[in-house]
């Protein structure tokens, strides 16, 4: 985990997720289609109850990789979904061939992507928005194999097993593309989901707890 830069004005996020033009959408697409993902275009979501959320350009995937899914088929952004596609390819998959019979990924298990909600967790009196408010944000609930076993994201004793070996290095390597990763030991509220997002810091300071 980095720390903070000191001075703490340096770590305010951002309140409004960056609108994509239409060459970084496009980019963003092509980025998706060389992933193997499987995603619908949506019609721009806007919440007439707060302003704040919203998606300009929401997509709803329902695979991520060539031969990975998504269980929920969560909206979020393209941003989101590229990060997520690189994670799953880049780490998840080949962690997963470290495990006794090397069984292939072949589901996240995820909850929300777009949902017009305040944080939780943070204790605060008047929460932030959440970055699932602009679809800036994915929870991820546990890995599915192609064998029928399945790691759940959740609180480990250090046991030394492959189960929490390999959540240890999904939620380490989440840190390398998204800006926050919580998970079990962050907060009560994220005791069974890893919270991935791309809030934008100031300095680019990651939130990896």
């Amino acid at each position: 985990m980095q720390g903070p830069p000191a001075p703490s004005a340096q770590v305010a996020s951002v309140e409004v997720a960056p609108e994509e033009d239409e060459q970084e959408f496009a980019a963003c697409l092509l980025a998706l289609s060389m992933l193997g993902a499987r995603y619908t275009e949506l019609p721009p979501i806007m919440d007439d109850d707060d302003p704040d959320c919203g998606i300009a350009r929401p997509l709803q995937i329902d695979r991520i990789i060539s031969d990975v899914t998504l269980s929920g088929q969560p909206v979020m952004r393209c941003d989101t979904a590229r990060a997520l596609g690189l994670w799953a390819r880049d780490f998840l998959r080949p962690a997963a061939a470290l495990l006794d019979n090397a069984p292939r990924l072949s589901e996240l298990q995820t909850g929300p992507g777009y949902t017009c909600r305040a944080r939780v967790g943070t204790g605060a009196a008047v929460p932030k928005q959440s970055e699932h408010a602009y679809g800036s944000a994915i929870d991820i609930a546990g890995f599915a194999f192609d064998d029928g076993s399945v790691i759940a994201v959740e609180p480990r004793a250090d046991s030394g097993s492959q189960e929490e070996s390999f959540q240890r290095a999904a939620r380490g390597t989440a840190c390398l593309l998204f800006t926050t990763v919580l998970g079990p030991g962050a907060n009560a509220a994220h005791d069974n989901h890893l919270h991935l997002d791309l809030a934008d810091r100031n300095g680019g300071w990651r939130l990896c707890e």
